[in-house]
C-alpha cells in the first residue's frame, strides 16, 4: 500500500467493514424543512453540500459531522486532494482536540493522522479505538495499514486476523494479502484474491467499486512483483475501469508504464495540468525521459510544488521529492538524503526503491543497509528490486 498515494490507505473503506463509524441519519424536524437546494453535479458533490450545510447549523451534531468527515476522507483518497483532510479535520473540530472523544472520532482522527504520516499519533488512537471496542473491524483494519507502513509486518498480520472476524471476505482476504504479498508469500496472495474477487461478485452492494479498486490493483501490484506483467496490465486496466479517477491506481499503473520505457503512455494517461503531485511526478518523468515539449515547464512546475510543501512543514511526499530530485534534477546525494529520512517513516517496496536507487547513484551502498536488512528479513520478491538489491552489494 502506498499510504501516500492512498491518503488513507485501505482505512478509508469506510461503508465497507463492520463497525464502521457512520451513525442514525438526521432526520428532518417537520416535512416542511429544507435542507439544502442543490446544484446538478456529481453525487458525491450534492451529499458533501448537503452534509456541511446541516453541520453549519448544528456543529455539535456528532452523527452529522462523522458522516461528512467521512465522506471528505473519501473523496481525499480518491483524489488525492489533501485538503479535503484539512475539512474533515475541521468538521470533526468540536471534538479533535478531546482526551477521551468517542471511539469513531478517534477512528477518523487516526485516518487523517496516518494519512499526514503522524503514524505514533495514529496508533495510539487505534490501540485505544479497539481496546473500547474489540469488535470494531475499520478500526482494526486502520491499525493493519499503520503497523504495514512503518515496518511492523507481524503486528499488521494480527490486526488483519480481528479484521477477518467481522468484516466482509473481500476486506478480510485484501487486508491479509497486503501482508503476504510483501513477506515473501506473493504467489499465495494473488492466488487469495483471485479467488475473493470471483467470490465478491455476488455480495458486493451497489456503490461500492471502491472496494473492488482496492483489491483490483493490490492484486496487480503483486502481480508485477510475481514478473507477471501481462497479468498486471490486465489488473491495472480492470481497476481503472472500475474507477478511472482514482488517483493510487493511476499512480502504480503510471509507475508500470514507466518500468516497460511506455513514456508515451504515460503522458497520455495524466493530464499536463494535474493538481495531484504525485501524478506529476510520474508525468514529469516520462516528458523528460521522451522529451516532451513540456518537459521543462511541467518539471519546474513540479519543483515549485515541493518548495511550497516544504515551506509549510508538510513532509508526506518525501519519496516523490526523492523521486524528483534523483532522477530531473540529478543530484544523487539530495536525493539519497530525502529517501533515507523517508525510509526513517515508512517501509514499504517504494521506498526500499528510492533508497536503493539513490544510493547506488550516489555511490553509497553502504548507505542501504538498513532497506537490504529489511528486504531479507521480510523475504521481498521483486526482480527490479532484487537487481537493485545485488548493485547495492557489489563491492
Amino acid at each position: 500500500m502506498r499510504v501516500s498515494l492512498l491518503v488513507c490507505g485501505f482505512g478509508t473503506l469506510l461503508a465497507l467493514v463492520a463497525g464502521s463509524a457512520i451513525a442514525a441519519p438526521y432526520r428532518p424536524q417537520a416535512d416542511s424543512e429544507v435542507l439544502e437546494t442543490l446544484p446538478a453535479g456529481p453525487a458525491s458533490d450534492r451529499a458533501a453540500r448537503a452534509l456541511r450545510a446541516l453541520t453549519v447549523r448544528d456543529p455539535g451534531n456528532l452523527d452529522l459531522a462523522l458522516r461528512l468527515a467521512e465522506l471528505q476522507i473519501a473523496r481525499a483518497r480518491g483524489t488525492s486532494d489533501p485538503r479535503e483532510l484539512g475539512r474533515a479535520q475541521a468538521t470533526l473540530a468540536p471534538w479533535w482536540n478531546e482526551a477521551d472523544p468517542p471511539v469513531p472520532v478517534l477512528v477518523l482522527r487516526a485516518t487523517i493522522e496516518q494519512s499526514n504520516h503522524v503514524f505514533g499519533a495514529a496508533r495510539t488512537d487505534l490501540e485505544r479505538a479497539v481496546a473500547a471496542e474489540p469488535k470494531n473491524a475499520q478500526a482494526w483494519l486502520t491499525l493493519a495499514t499503520v503497523q504495514q507502513v512503518t515496518g511492523d509486518l507481524r503486528g499488521a498480520g494480527e490486526s488483519c486476523r480481528h479484521v477477518a472476524e467481522t468484516a466482509i471476505a473481500l476486506v478480510a482476504t485484501t487486508c491479509r494479502a497486503s501482508i503476504d504479498g510483501v513477506s515473501g508469500n506473493a504467489a499465495q496472495a494473488y492466488d487469495a484474491l483471485d479467488d475473493a474477487l470471483i467470490r465478491s461478485s455476488s455480495e458486493l452492494r451497489k456503490g461500492e467499486t471502491s472496494l473492488r479498486v482496492w483489491a483490483t490493483t493490490l492484486q496487480a501490484e503483486i502481480a508485477e512483483r510475481l514478473a507477471r506483467p501481462d497479468d498486471a496490465e490486465r489488473l491495472y486496466r480492470a481497476s481503472r475501469v472500475l474507477d478511472p479517477n482514482d488517483a493510487y491506481t493511476t499512480a502504480a499503473y503510471a509507475d508500470f508504464l514507466l518500468d516497460a520505457g511506455r513514456d508515451a503512455e504515460v503522458l497520455n494517461l495524466i493530464a499536463r495540468d494535474t493538481p495531484v503531485d504525485t501524478l506529476l511526478l510520474r508525468r514529469v518523468q516520462a516528458a523528460a525521459r521522451s522529451g516532451s515539449a513540456d518537459a521543462a515547464s511541467s518539471a519546474d512546475d513540479l519543483g515549485q510544488r515541493f518548495a511550497a510543501l516544504r515551506a509549510r512543514g508538510d513532509r508526506v511526499h518525501l519519496r516523490e521529492e526523492a523521486r524528483y530530485t534523483l532522477e530531473i534534477l540529478k543530484a544523487s546525494d539530495a536525493a539519497l538524503d530525502l529517501a533515507l529520512d523517508n525510509w526513517r517513516v515508512q517501509k514499504e517496496p517504494l521506498d526500499a526503491r528510492i533508497v536503493l536507487e539513490a544510493a547506488i547513484a550516489a555511490r553509497r551502498p553502504q548507505a542501504a543497509g538498513e532497506v537490504l536488512a529489511w528486504m531479507e528479513a521480510t523475504g521481498l520478491e521483486g526482480g527490479k528490486l532484487r537487481e537493485l538489491a545485488r548493485k547495492a552489494q557489489m563491492p
